[in-house]
C-alpha cells in the first residue's frame, strides 16, 4: 500500500514539474525578457539581445525535458524523470553563468519568475524520481525463510550439509 501511494505522489509531482518547466519558458527571465525570446545558442556563447523564434529558444530544453518525463511515465522509467530534471537545471545554471558574464551582470532585481520556476521544476522532477522509487523490505540477517507454514526443511536438505559419514565417495 505504501509503495503505490509513493508512486502516485511521485507521478503527481513529476507531472506538475513538467508543466511548470514548459510554462517557465513563457515567463520573464531577465529584464522583462521571456525565456522564449532568449536564444538557445546564447547558453553556449555570450548572451545577446537578439530575439529567438520558438524553435531556437529556451523553450526547447524545457519541452525536451517534458517529453522525457512523459516517456518515463509511459514506460515507468524514473531515470527519465531525473534526466528531464537534470536538463532543466543545467539550462538554468548555464543561463545564470552566461547572464552573469554580460557587461550589465546579473542583478537580482531584474531576474523574473522564469528561472526560479524552472529551477524549482527541475528540482521537483529529481525529487519525484526519488519519491516514486519503491523501497525494498529489509529483512534482518539470520532469519530463515520458510517456504510453507506446513513444511520445514530437515537437516539433510540444508545447503552445505552432507549425508552419511562425511567421507568422499568411492567407486565401487
Amino acid at each position: 500500500m505504501v509503495s503505490s501511494t509513493r508512486r502516485l505522489i511521485g507521478l503527481g509531482l513529476v507531472v506538475v514539474a513538467a508543466v511548470a518547466a514548459v510554462w517557465s519558458a513563457f515567463l520573464d527571465w531577465y529584464a522583462n525578457r521571456n525565456g522564449s525570446d532568449i536564444r538557445l545558442q546564447d547558453l553556449f556563447g555570450s548572451i545577446t539581445q537578439q530575439t529567438a523564434d520558438s524553435l531556437g529558444s529556451l523553450m526547447i530544453p524545457m519541452a525536451v525535458s517534458a517529453v522525457l518525463v512523459l516517456a518515463g511515465i509511459v514506460v515507468w522509467w524514473r531515470w527519465l524523470w531525473a534526466l528531464g530534471g537534470v536538463i532543466v537545471l543545467t539550462t538554468v545554471v548555464l543561463w545564470i553563468v552566461r547572464q552573469a558574464q554580460t557587461p550589465s551582470g546579473l542583478h537580482a532585481a531584474l531576474v523574473g519568475a522564469g528561472p526560479w520556476l524552472a529551477a524549482s521544476a527541475g528540482a521537483l522532477m529529481l525529487l519525484a524520481s526519488v519519491v516514486a522509487t519503491a523501497r525494498r523490505e529489509h529483512r534482518p540477517r539470520g532469519q530463515d525463510e520458510q517456504l510453507s507454514p506446513d513444511w520445514t526443511p530437515t537437516a539433510g536438505t540444508q545447503v552445505g550439509q552432507t549425508e552419511g559419514t562425511g567421507q568422499p565417495r568411492t567407486r565401487g
